[in-house]
């Protein structure tokens, strides 16, 4: 799995759909981008459902409402701040953002643990149906 991130201008369905272009072309040979998002007004714009109504290949997951980027980034930044921002005090935003950049992959290394999802799915229907009964082999979520 691989994650992308980065800062937009302004929050509108323009700047998004821009992003999400990025990221197209970051992964041209990619049959499916799952994009996880919240419903922010920019992810439910008319322009941003349209655009992806003639994108097959993106696909869009919804947070949530307690997961959104903003209590991901309150629960992140909390965590983060005792390390990494408790005597640092920017003057601009570029600023912060250079000093979060230069920051993340230690605080990733040292405290997050991240891992890369390994399995295929047929992997882990093959190990679900060695469990038997004790775990459903198949799931299917509905997100409203």
């Amino acid at each position: 799995m691989a994650r992308c991130g980065g800062g937009l201008e302004a929050n509108d369905h323009d700047h998004f759909l821009w992003g999400v272009r990025q990221l197209e072309r970051r992964y041209p040979r990619a049959r499916r981008l799952h994009l996880i998002m919240d419903k922010g007004s920019s992810h439910i714009d008319q322009h941003t459902q349209a655009s992806f109504a003639t994108h097959p290949r993106l696909r869009a997951l919804s947070t949530p409402p307690h997961a959104n980027w903003l209590n991901q980034a309150e629960l992140l930044l909390r965590a983060f701040s005792e390390k990494y921002l408790d005597r640092f005090d920017p003057k601009a935003r570029q600023e912060l953002i250079d000093h979060l950049n230069a920051s993340w992959p230690e605080y990733n290394q040292r405290f997050a643990h991240p891992f890369t999802w390994s399995w295929t799915r047929r992997q882990m229907y093959a190990w679900a149906e060695k469990k038997g009964t004790l775990i459903c082999s198949k799931t299917y979520a509905t997100v409203h």
